[in-house]
């Protein structure tokens, strides 16, 4: 991850939305869940000086917690990963990171064209599971 970060072309802020607490779930035991996506967040920012981490309790528009905002140029992209990214999980969060550090998008021409041609705003949920 280092040298990942480390080719960053922009720097990545990462906005991690904490809140209420829920009712734990069967089975996760005493896991504070937004504790530990802080701990997440903050330990990817110290792999890299492009990468950094604000934590804010409850702010606008965010409906779930914890989550966290992946902002290139602390600039709000709409690229967010709500739950805690724990496990095979992680791989995507990082991939995000990777993604919004770069200069130039990833996609082939041909897709941001066809990008370009939307006429609404377009909001795509992507679900990850390692199953």
């Amino acid at each position: 991850m280092r040298e990942w970060f480390a080719g960053l072309e922009r720097s990545v802020e990462l906005l991690v939305a904490v809140g209420p607490e829920e009712t734990p779930r069967a089975g996760t035991g005493d896991v504070d869940f937004g504790a530990e996506m802080v701990r997440v967040c903050e330990e990817l920012a110290e792999l890299g000086e492009h990468v950094t981490c604000r934590v804010e309790d409850e702010p606008e528009g965010f409906p779930r917690f914890p989550a966290v905002s992946i902002r290139p140029e602390a600039r709000d992209a709409g690229v967010r990963y709500d739950g805690l990214p724990w496990g095979y999980e992680l791989g995507s969060l990082v991939g995000a990171v990777v993604e919004a550090g770069r200069a130039e998008p990833t996609l082939r021409p041909e897709s941001l064209e066809a990008l370009g041609t939307l006429e609404n705003d377009l909001a795509l949920d992507v679900f990850v599971t390692p199953t």
